[in-house]
Protein backbone atom coordinates (compact mmCIF):
# COMPACT_ATOMS: atom_id res chain seq x y z
CA UNK A 1 0.00 0.00 0.00
CA UNK A 2 1.24 3.63 -0.78
CA UNK A 3 1.69 5.91 1.63
CA UNK A 4 2.32 9.80 0.54
CA UNK A 5 5.49 9.97 -0.98
CA UNK A 6 8.47 12.77 -0.58
CA UNK A 7 6.40 13.20 2.73
CA UNK A 8 9.73 14.43 4.98
CA UNK A 9 7.65 16.41 6.64
CA UNK A 10 4.62 15.85 4.52
CA UNK A 11 3.21 18.76 2.29
CA UNK A 12 6.13 20.30 2.77
CA UNK A 13 5.13 21.39 6.61
CA UNK A 14 2.04 22.98 5.07
CA UNK A 15 -1.58 22.74 6.30
CA UNK A 16 -3.91 21.13 4.58
CA UNK A 17 -7.45 22.71 3.95
CA UNK A 18 -9.95 20.75 2.18
CA UNK A 19 -12.92 22.82 0.61
CA UNK A 20 -15.37 21.42 -0.03
CA UNK A 21 -19.27 22.02 -1.12
CA UNK A 22 -21.59 22.95 1.44
CA UNK A 23 -23.40 19.96 2.28
CA UNK A 24 -26.43 22.07 3.12
CA UNK A 25 -26.91 22.52 -0.55
CA UNK A 26 -26.97 18.83 -0.96
CA UNK A 27 -29.44 16.08 -0.46
CA UNK A 28 -29.93 12.56 -0.82
CA UNK A 29 -27.19 10.39 -2.62
CA UNK A 30 -25.14 13.49 -2.81
CA UNK A 31 -25.31 14.22 0.64
CA UNK A 32 -24.85 10.93 1.64
CA UNK A 33 -22.03 10.27 -0.88
CA UNK A 34 -19.87 13.58 0.24
CA UNK A 35 -20.28 12.90 4.23
CA UNK A 36 -19.29 9.37 4.29
CA UNK A 37 -16.13 10.20 2.24
CA UNK A 38 -15.32 13.22 4.76
CA UNK A 39 -15.87 10.79 7.52
CA UNK A 40 -13.04 8.75 5.54
CA UNK A 41 -10.79 10.59 3.88
CA UNK A 42 -10.47 12.79 7.29
CA UNK A 43 -9.34 9.31 8.92
CA UNK A 44 -6.81 7.63 6.52
CA UNK A 45 -4.83 11.50 6.19
CA UNK A 46 -4.84 11.31 9.83
CA UNK A 47 -3.45 7.84 9.48
CA UNK A 48 -0.64 9.45 7.71
CA UNK A 49 0.42 11.82 10.48
CA UNK A 50 -1.42 14.91 8.68
CA UNK A 51 -4.36 16.82 10.47
CA UNK A 52 -6.76 18.24 7.29
CA UNK A 53 -8.95 21.41 8.35
CA UNK A 54 -12.17 20.74 6.51
CA UNK A 55 -14.03 23.91 5.58
CA UNK A 56 -17.58 24.11 3.48
CA UNK A 57 -17.77 26.83 1.06
CA UNK A 58 -20.71 29.13 2.32
CA UNK A 59 -20.91 32.58 2.22
CA UNK A 60 -17.78 33.00 -0.02
CA UNK A 61 -14.15 31.73 -0.31
CA UNK A 62 -12.85 34.84 1.02
CA UNK A 63 -14.47 33.87 4.11
CA UNK A 64 -13.53 30.42 3.90
CA UNK A 65 -9.88 30.42 3.93
CA UNK A 66 -9.44 34.00 5.83
CA UNK A 67 -8.15 31.87 8.65
CA UNK A 68 -5.14 30.47 6.99
CA UNK A 69 -1.92 31.76 5.55
CA UNK A 70 -1.11 31.17 2.14
CA UNK A 71 2.65 30.84 2.33
CA UNK A 72 2.33 27.56 4.63
CA UNK A 73 -0.98 26.47 3.09
CA UNK A 74 -1.91 23.69 0.46
CA UNK A 75 -5.69 23.71 -0.74
CA UNK A 76 -7.72 20.35 -1.56
CA UNK A 77 -9.73 22.21 -4.15
CA UNK A 78 -13.41 19.63 -3.61
CA UNK A 79 -15.63 21.88 -4.44
CA UNK A 80 -17.89 21.45 -6.68
CA UNK A 81 -20.88 23.62 -6.27
CA UNK A 82 -20.75 27.57 -5.01
CA UNK A 83 -23.70 28.06 -3.12
CA UNK A 84 -26.95 26.94 -5.10
CA UNK A 85 -25.49 27.31 -8.68
CA UNK A 86 -25.05 24.48 -10.65
CA UNK A 87 -22.12 23.98 -12.58
CA UNK A 88 -19.51 26.61 -10.56
CA UNK A 89 -16.64 24.62 -10.36
CA UNK A 90 -14.84 27.62 -11.89
CA UNK A 91 -15.84 30.22 -9.20
CA UNK A 92 -13.79 28.70 -6.67
CA UNK A 93 -9.71 29.32 -8.23
CA UNK A 94 -10.16 33.41 -8.94
CA UNK A 95 -10.47 34.16 -5.26
CA UNK A 96 -7.64 31.69 -4.42
CA UNK A 97 -5.86 33.20 -6.97
CA UNK A 98 -5.90 36.51 -6.04
CA UNK A 99 -4.79 35.54 -2.11
CA UNK A 100 -2.08 33.39 -3.56
CA UNK A 101 -2.95 29.31 -2.16
CA UNK A 102 -1.26 26.96 -3.72
CA UNK A 103 -4.62 24.56 -4.45
CA UNK A 104 -5.26 21.57 -6.53
CA UNK A 105 -6.94 20.99 -9.83
CA UNK A 106 -7.27 23.06 -12.69
CA UNK A 107 -7.96 26.71 -13.07
CA UNK A 108 -11.01 28.62 -13.65
CA UNK A 109 -10.49 28.73 -17.53
CA UNK A 110 -10.22 25.01 -17.97
CA UNK A 111 -12.91 24.27 -15.27
CA UNK A 112 -15.43 26.22 -17.27
CA UNK A 113 -13.99 25.15 -20.59
CA UNK A 114 -14.73 21.24 -19.49
CA UNK A 115 -18.44 21.76 -18.25
CA UNK A 116 -18.70 23.12 -21.81
CA UNK A 117 -18.86 19.90 -24.07
CA UNK A 118 -19.42 21.49 -27.41
CA UNK A 119 -16.54 23.73 -26.68
CA UNK A 120 -14.56 20.81 -25.41
CA UNK A 121 -15.42 18.63 -28.33
CA UNK A 122 -13.76 21.58 -30.49
CA UNK A 123 -10.56 21.32 -28.39
CA UNK A 124 -10.17 17.56 -29.42
CA UNK A 125 -10.77 17.65 -33.09
CA UNK A 126 -8.54 20.56 -33.10
CA UNK A 127 -5.52 18.36 -31.34
CA UNK A 128 -6.50 15.30 -33.03
CA UNK A 129 -8.32 13.51 -30.56
CA UNK A 130 -10.64 10.80 -31.52
CA UNK A 131 -14.39 11.47 -29.86
CA UNK A 132 -17.57 10.90 -31.86
CA UNK A 133 -19.41 13.13 -34.79
CA UNK A 134 -21.57 15.42 -33.05
CA UNK A 135 -23.65 18.80 -33.49
CA UNK A 136 -25.34 21.24 -31.26
CA UNK A 137 -28.73 22.33 -31.22
CA UNK A 138 -29.66 25.15 -29.32
CA UNK A 139 -32.59 26.70 -27.59
CA UNK A 140 -34.77 27.90 -30.03
CA UNK A 141 -35.57 27.59 -33.78
CA UNK A 142 -34.26 23.81 -33.77
CA UNK A 143 -33.45 22.70 -37.00
CA UNK A 144 -32.91 18.88 -37.57
CA UNK A 145 -32.21 18.09 -41.24
CA UNK A 146 -28.78 17.08 -41.99
CA UNK A 147 -28.04 15.01 -38.70
CA UNK A 148 -28.07 10.93 -40.24
CA UNK A 149 -26.08 8.90 -37.64
CA UNK A 150 -28.62 6.48 -35.72
CA UNK A 151 -28.30 6.11 -32.48
CA UNK A 152 -27.11 8.58 -31.07
CA UNK A 153 -26.83 10.19 -28.05
CA UNK A 154 -28.62 13.41 -27.07
CA UNK A 155 -27.41 15.04 -23.94
CA UNK A 156 -27.52 18.67 -22.62
CA UNK A 157 -24.16 20.59 -23.32
CA UNK A 158 -23.55 21.98 -20.13
CA UNK A 159 -24.14 19.37 -17.41
CA UNK A 160 -22.35 17.33 -15.36
CA UNK A 161 -22.80 13.71 -13.28
CA UNK A 162 -25.22 12.36 -15.74
CA UNK A 163 -28.07 15.26 -15.42
CA UNK A 164 -30.61 14.94 -18.27
CA UNK A 165 -29.23 11.66 -19.59
CA UNK A 166 -32.20 8.91 -19.40
CA UNK A 167 -32.48 5.66 -21.24
CA UNK A 168 -34.19 7.75 -23.76
CA UNK A 169 -31.27 9.83 -24.55
CA UNK A 170 -30.47 7.52 -27.03
CA UNK A 171 -32.51 7.85 -30.56
CA UNK A 172 -33.15 5.73 -33.57
CA UNK A 173 -34.91 8.33 -35.68
CA UNK A 174 -35.67 12.18 -36.60
CA UNK A 175 -38.63 12.17 -34.97
CA UNK A 176 -37.03 10.83 -31.61
CA UNK A 177 -33.98 13.52 -31.97
CA UNK A 178 -36.96 15.86 -32.26
CA UNK A 179 -38.70 15.04 -29.01
CA UNK A 180 -35.32 14.77 -27.25
CA UNK A 181 -33.60 17.52 -28.30
CA UNK A 182 -36.70 19.70 -27.12
CA UNK A 183 -36.63 17.81 -23.57
CA UNK A 184 -33.42 19.15 -22.94
CA UNK A 185 -33.57 22.76 -24.71
CA UNK A 186 -37.15 23.21 -23.35
CA UNK A 187 -36.31 22.77 -19.72
CA UNK A 188 -33.55 24.70 -17.52
CA UNK A 189 -30.47 23.25 -18.90
CA UNK A 190 -27.97 25.64 -20.46
CA UNK A 191 -26.34 25.70 -23.62
CA UNK A 192 -28.43 23.46 -26.08
CA UNK A 193 -28.41 20.00 -26.87
CA UNK A 194 -25.37 18.29 -28.31
CA UNK A 195 -26.08 15.26 -30.41
CA UNK A 196 -23.03 12.93 -31.12
CA UNK A 197 -22.75 9.25 -32.80
CA UNK A 198 -23.36 6.86 -30.23
CA UNK A 199 -20.50 4.63 -29.76
CA UNK A 200 -22.92 1.39 -28.33
CA UNK A 201 -19.04 -0.80 -27.34
CA UNK A 202 -17.04 -0.95 -24.04
CA UNK A 203 -16.95 2.03 -21.62
CA UNK A 204 -13.76 2.95 -20.02
CA UNK A 205 -12.91 5.71 -17.34
CA UNK A 206 -9.01 6.36 -17.27
CA UNK A 207 -7.45 8.02 -14.39
CA UNK A 208 -4.07 10.75 -14.92
CA UNK A 209 -2.12 12.49 -12.50
CA UNK A 210 1.08 14.38 -13.10
CA UNK A 211 1.84 17.65 -14.88
CA UNK A 212 4.79 17.36 -16.80
CA UNK A 213 5.31 13.99 -16.32
CA UNK A 214 2.68 11.61 -15.98
CA UNK A 215 0.78 8.81 -14.79
CA UNK A 216 -2.20 6.73 -16.14
CA UNK A 217 -3.25 4.72 -13.21
CA UNK A 218 -5.37 1.27 -13.82
CA UNK A 219 -7.96 1.33 -16.45
CA UNK A 220 -11.71 1.27 -14.87
CA UNK A 221 -14.25 -0.19 -17.12
CA UNK A 222 -18.20 0.04 -17.22
CA UNK A 223 -19.61 -3.32 -17.54
CA UNK A 224 -23.24 -2.96 -19.37
CA UNK A 225 -23.55 -6.72 -20.01
CA UNK A 226 -26.41 -7.59 -17.98
CA UNK A 227 -28.59 -4.97 -20.65
CA UNK A 228 -29.34 -6.54 -23.80
CA UNK A 229 -31.27 -3.48 -25.36
CA UNK A 230 -28.59 -1.01 -26.20
CA UNK A 231 -31.02 2.14 -25.50
CA UNK A 232 -29.85 0.99 -21.59
CA UNK A 233 -26.46 0.74 -21.92
CA UNK A 234 -25.40 4.22 -20.95
CA UNK A 235 -24.31 5.50 -17.01
CA UNK A 236 -27.22 7.76 -16.84
CA UNK A 237 -28.84 9.90 -13.92
CA UNK A 238 -29.93 6.76 -12.20
CA UNK A 239 -26.80 4.88 -12.84
CA UNK A 240 -25.55 7.62 -10.57
CA UNK A 241 -28.07 8.63 -8.08
CA UNK A 242 -31.08 6.23 -7.78
CA UNK A 243 -30.41 3.68 -5.45
CA UNK A 244 -32.95 0.72 -6.10
CA UNK A 245 -32.62 1.71 -9.82
CA UNK A 246 -32.03 -1.16 -12.73
CA UNK A 247 -29.09 0.93 -13.70
CA UNK A 248 -27.61 1.44 -10.07
CA UNK A 249 -28.03 -2.02 -9.17
CA UNK A 250 -26.73 -3.85 -12.41
CA UNK A 251 -24.03 -1.41 -13.26
CA UNK A 252 -20.61 -2.84 -11.64
CA UNK A 253 -17.29 -1.43 -12.42
CA UNK A 254 -13.96 -3.53 -13.18
CA UNK A 255 -10.61 -2.38 -12.64
CA UNK A 256 -8.73 -3.08 -14.27
CA UNK A 257 -10.23 -4.84 -17.06
CA UNK A 258 -9.45 -7.70 -18.89
CA UNK A 259 -8.05 -6.15 -22.28
CA UNK A 260 -5.36 -6.79 -24.08
CA UNK A 261 -1.55 -4.88 -24.57
CA UNK A 262 -2.31 -3.10 -27.90
CA UNK A 263 -6.21 -2.14 -27.08
CA UNK A 264 -4.83 -0.99 -23.47
CA UNK A 265 -2.14 1.44 -25.08
CA UNK A 266 -4.54 2.97 -27.82
CA UNK A 267 -6.90 3.79 -24.96
CA UNK A 268 -4.00 5.34 -22.85
CA UNK A 269 -2.57 7.35 -25.70
CA UNK A 270 -5.75 8.71 -26.53
CA UNK A 271 -6.46 9.72 -23.03
CA UNK A 272 -3.26 11.26 -22.85
CA UNK A 273 -3.80 13.50 -25.44
CA UNK A 274 -7.18 14.87 -24.27
CA UNK A 275 -5.85 15.24 -21.01
CA UNK A 276 -3.14 17.64 -22.22
CA UNK A 277 -5.10 19.07 -24.55
CA UNK A 278 -8.26 20.68 -22.13
CA UNK A 279 -5.38 21.90 -19.67
CA UNK A 280 -5.81 18.79 -16.97
CA UNK A 281 -3.87 20.22 -13.83
CA UNK A 282 -2.73 17.66 -11.49
CA UNK A 283 -5.57 15.06 -11.80
CA UNK A 284 -8.38 14.37 -14.51
CA UNK A 285 -10.28 11.22 -15.76
CA UNK A 286 -11.30 10.84 -19.20
CA UNK A 287 -13.83 8.96 -20.30
CA UNK A 288 -13.70 6.52 -23.15
CA UNK A 289 -15.81 3.94 -25.45
CA UNK A 290 -14.18 1.82 -28.03
CA UNK A 291 -15.40 0.79 -31.12
CA UNK A 292 -13.60 -1.77 -33.80
CA UNK A 293 -10.90 -1.22 -30.89
CA UNK A 294 -10.95 2.93 -31.90
CA UNK A 295 -11.25 4.64 -28.90
CA UNK A 296 -13.44 7.54 -28.54
CA UNK A 297 -13.19 10.34 -26.23
CA UNK A 298 -16.66 10.87 -24.45
CA UNK A 299 -15.80 13.22 -21.47
CA UNK A 300 -12.90 14.78 -20.09
CA UNK A 301 -12.96 15.47 -16.65
CA UNK A 302 -10.74 18.53 -14.98
CA UNK A 303 -11.28 18.07 -11.11
CA UNK A 304 -12.88 14.69 -11.31
CA UNK A 305 -15.03 13.24 -8.48
CA UNK A 306 -12.72 12.08 -5.56
CA UNK A 307 -15.82 10.70 -3.18
CA UNK A 308 -14.50 7.72 -2.14
CA UNK A 309 -17.02 5.60 -4.35
CA UNK A 310 -15.87 7.71 -7.30
CA UNK A 311 -13.95 6.24 -10.86
CA UNK A 312 -10.68 8.08 -9.96
CA UNK A 313 -10.21 6.61 -6.60
CA UNK A 314 -11.40 3.05 -7.88
CA UNK A 315 -8.33 3.41 -9.86
CA UNK A 316 -5.84 4.70 -7.42
CA UNK A 317 -6.96 2.16 -4.86
CA UNK A 318 -6.36 -0.68 -7.44
CA UNK A 319 -2.68 0.98 -7.96
CA UNK A 320 -2.51 0.44 -4.27
CA UNK A 321 -3.12 3.89 -3.30
CA UNK A 322 -5.51 4.19 -0.29
CA UNK A 323 -7.96 6.82 0.23
CA UNK A 324 -6.09 9.36 2.38
CA UNK A 325 -2.29 8.81 0.10
CA UNK A 326 -4.33 9.70 -3.10
CA UNK A 327 -5.52 13.08 -1.69
CA UNK A 328 -1.94 13.73 -0.31
CA UNK A 329 0.03 12.67 -3.70
CA UNK A 330 -2.25 14.92 -5.20
CA UNK A 331 -1.36 17.55 -3.42
CA UNK A 332 2.54 16.97 -3.11
CA UNK A 333 1.86 16.93 -7.16
CA UNK A 334 0.07 20.67 -6.97
CA UNK A 335 2.89 21.46 -4.79
CA UNK A 336 5.58 20.49 -7.32
CA UNK A 337 3.69 22.65 -9.94
CA UNK A 338 3.26 25.45 -8.04
CA UNK A 339 6.52 25.93 -5.74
Amino acid sequence: MHTSENSEPPLAGRKLVILYTNPDVLEGEELKEITDSVKLMKKEIEDLGVKPVFVPVVDSIEEAVKDFDPQNTIIFNWCEQFKDIPNSFQMIPPPLDKLGFIYTGSDAFHLELTQDKAKTKEVLIKNGVSTPVSKVYAKGGVILNGWNIFPAFVKPVYEHSSYGITTESIIDNLEQLKKQVERITGRTYSGGALVEDFIDGPEYNVAIWGNNSYEVLPISAIDYSVFKDYHDRLCNYDAKWVPGSKHYQNINPVCPPNIDSELKKAIETEALKAYKALGCRDYGRIDIRVRNRIPYVLDVNTNPDVSVEGGFMRSARTADYHYGATILKICEIALERAV
